[in-house]
This record gives C-alpha cells, sequence and structure tokens, in this order.
C-alpha cells in the first residue's frame, strides 16, 4: 500500500470528523497532520505532547482501537495497523464529553488573564461529542484500512436533460477597462478601510455591500461558490485588522478579534451564513476602533494602556513599568493622567470592572470566580469596588438592566 493512499484516506477521515487528524510512521515521524485545533504552550498537548505520548503507548500493537484522556480532560482516538510489516498509527483528536470548568482550570493551574482568555477561545473551537458521535468516530477509525483499499471512485450517472453551462465568461473585455475596473476596487478599498478605521460602519457595510465589490473570486472559483465567499471572507478579516491596527488598537484586541472570524469563516457552511458573517465582522471591528482607538495618545501611553489590556488581573508595579518604558515613575504618571484623566490605578480598575460587567451578563460564575479572574482575592471588597463603581452589588447588576 502506498503512502499516498494511506494520506489520501487520512484527508477523507478529516473530512468527515473535522477534527485534528495525524498519520505516523512506525518511527513517530508525521506522515500527514491536518490542525484545525491548535493547542496553546501552557495546556498539557501543546507542540503534539499528547500526539506523541499516545503513539509510544500504541507502538507495536496490531490493529487496536485506543481512547486517551489527558489532564484537562482532551479527548483522543487512535488506532494501529500493520501494511507489509509496516506499522503506522492515525489519531485523531482533540474533543470535549462536556465543556470544561474555566474557571477552575484558571485557577488551578495559574493562569493569567490572557492564557485564560486564550483557553476560552480553544475550548469553544474544541467539538463536545455525545457519546453516540464519539462512537461513531471511533468505529469509523478502525475502518481505516480497509478504506485504504478500496475503490471509492462512484459510478456517475448524467441525466439525458440538455446541460447548460452556469459560467459564462466574457473574453471581450479590454484591458483597459480591466485597469479601470482594478482602480475602481482599489479605490473602493481605501475608503471602506478609511471608514472601518474611523469606525463608521454604515459607511463600512455600504461599500462592502455595493457594486464596486473589493473583491471578487468567482471568476477563479466558478463552480465553488462557498469556496469564493470564504476567500472574500478572509481577506476582508485581513483588511478589517489592518484598519483597527492603523487605528491604534491594542494588537492583543485585535489578534483575539481576529482569530475567532479566522475559526469562524472556515466553519461556515452556507452561503447566507457567510454573507451575515461578513457584515457582522464589520460592526465588531467598527465598535472595536471606536472603544479601543489609542491613536489621541502619546506612545507612552499607548504601551500603558496596551501593557494594562494584557495584565489588568495582576498587581502593577509602576516602578517596573516606568523602567520598561524607559522613564521615571514620576513622569510616567504624570503624563498618563495628563492625557487620559485618570490615574494609572484607577485605570486599570476602569478595565478589571469592565470585565466584571461583561462576565455577569454573558457567563455562568459565581461573584467570587468573576473577582479572582479580574484580580481581586478578596470578594467582599470587589463587591464594594464594584458598587461604588456602577451603583449596584454584582448580583443587583447581573439580575437588572445596565445603569
Amino acid at each position: 500500500m502506498e503512502q499516498s493512499k494511506i494520506i489520501s484516506t487520512a484527508m477523507k477521515i478529516h473530512h468527515v470528523t473535522n477534527l485534528n487528524t495525524y498519520v505516523l510512521d512506525g518511527n513517530g515521524e508525521f506522515l500527514y497532520q491536518h490542525e484545525i485545533i491548535s493547542v496553546p504552550t501552557f495546556m498539557p498537548g501543546s507542540g503534539n505532547e499528547d500526539i506523541l505520548y499516545l503513539f509510544e503507548k500504541m507502538k507495536g500493537e496490531e490493529e487496536k482501537l485506543y481512547s486517551y484522556i489527558n489532564h484537562w480532560n482532551l479527548h483522543y482516538f487512535g488506532y494501529t495497523f500493520f501494511v507489509k510489516n509496516e506499522g503506522f498509527t492515525i489519531i485523531i483528536g482533540p474533543y470535549l464529553e462536556t465543556q470544561p470548568n474555566l474557571y477552575s482550570l484558571s485557577r488551578e493551574y495559574h493562569l493569567s488573564s490572557i492564557q485564560s482568555e486564550n483557553l476560552k477561545v480553544v475550548c469553544d473551537k474544541i467539538y463536545v461529542l455525545t457519546e453516540e458521535q464519539a462512537s461513531s468516530f471511533a468505529s469509523f477509525l478502525q475502518q481505516f484500512k480497509s478504506m485504504t483499499e478500496q475503490e471509492t471512485t462512484p459510478r456517475t450517472i448524467v441525466s439525458d436533460q440538455n446541460k447548460r453551462s452556469i459560467y459564462i465568461k466574457s473574453d471581450n473585455i479590454t484591458l483597459d477597462e480591466e485597469a479601470e475596473l482594478v482602480k475602481v476596487r482599489y479605490k473602493t478599498e481605501k475608503d471602506f478601510m478609511h471608514a472601518v478605521e474611523q469606525g463608521d460602519k454604515i459607511a463600512a457595510l455600504k461599500l462592502i455591500n455595493s457594486s464596486n465589490m473589493l473583491f471578487y473570486f468567482s471568476e477563479r472559483f466558478p463552480n465553488q461558490p462557498l469556496r469564493s465567499q470564504r476567500n472574500v471572507a478572509i481577506v476582508l478579516n485581513t483588511l478589517l485588522r489592518i484598519s483597527a491596527r492603523n487605528s491604534n488598537v491594542p494588537a492583543i484586541i485585535i489578534h483575539r478579534i481576529s482569530e475567532k472570524y479566522a475559526y469562524e469563516i472556515e466553519n461556515t457552511n452556507q452561503l447566507a451564513e457567510l454573507q451575515l458573517l461578513k457584515d457582522r465582522m464589520i460592526e465588531e471591528y467598527c465598535d472595536l476602533v471606536l472603544e479601543n482607538s489609542l491613536r489621541k495618545y502619546s506612545t507612552m501611553t499607548q504601551k500603558v494602556i496596551e501593557h494594562l489590556l494584557s495584565f489588568y488581573d495582576k498587581q502593577m508595579n509602576k516602578d517596573e513599568l516606568a523602567e520598561l518604558l524607559s522613564t521615571h515613575p514620576s513622569h510616567l504618571s504624570r503624563k498618563f493622567k495628563e492625557e487620559t484623566k485618570m490615574t494609572i490605578t484607577a485605570y486599570q480598575q476602569m478595565l478589571r470592572i469592565k470585565k466584571a460587567k461583561h462576565l455577569l451578563k454573558t457567563e455562568n460564575l459565581s461573584v467570587e470566580e468573576i473577582a479572582w479572574i479580574i484580580g481581586y482575592d478578596d470578594p467582599s471588597y470587589f463587591a464594594r469596588v464594584f458598587k461604588k463603581e456602577t451603583g449596584m452589588t454584582p448580583t443587583q447588576f447581573r439580575d437588572g438592566d445596565e445603569q
């Protein structure tokens, strides 16, 4: 059996399960790997650690199915088989059986706010499989060897109705007309990015939905409309990311939204949903610019704010922060307050309360858990600070409408 057949069959496994898929030879060398989920470095199993660990446990076993669960309850399936005395292993995963308690994991492993955010993003991407779904995937994996040996090309039956081409391309367009079309597209792209940089979602949506499309892939993929629209969405995400950065939105915030939409784009399988997704991307990026643009501040103040956004849950040491920015602590504090009308400590507290309000409205977490997540060891103190800032206790805020 040629390795190409093994790889081809592994690709089919991936398309059916939509899980990360790996094929290793008898020496533990990767013949094929397709990853949708990248396990962060702070989680067990990162850097293919789980895959190689499972491979070592399975090595030498003949045509057996294995199920592996790591410390954080990430599940994998592995299957070994031999061809002409040469061993191969295919592994799929990770998947989950239940949604993990992110608060407990963050606290147990002392994760920072950035790591906790990344953990939530990753866990949102990992499939939660029912027992029946997992069992079906396991059964499917056990058929791997036989699938490589079977012919899968279907017998084609052609309707005897007259077929008409649905793709008509005009060959009569002149070079001048093509150059003019390119010029219009680039101007539209420039206008679109400017609108996003100003946070003007109405103008941005109007431009993206106008007849002067920024990017058009149908001529490249005449019979693949879904692939064409995915490419449009990918390019759109790139333009939005650049526009947000041009407006001095902190890089960490841009990274989070960009990664979220990159995953959604590849996992949206309907044209109508992709169109709604594109509109939602534009609106969210524009809101991001309006809420987080730092261009009105000096470079030093921008760096302080970006630092606070990344480490708002940690104890702030102004002397270390000033040293990091090669300035004096007094000058740093004075300049920051002059530009933001807030002290560094007050700005950090504002970020904490803002995060707490979001968690209270969107997550089923206790007040104690939220207090810890945003950096308060004492839930009672957090509740007092929250009430002072909002006029309500955390529980009142969760149960009522934001004032």
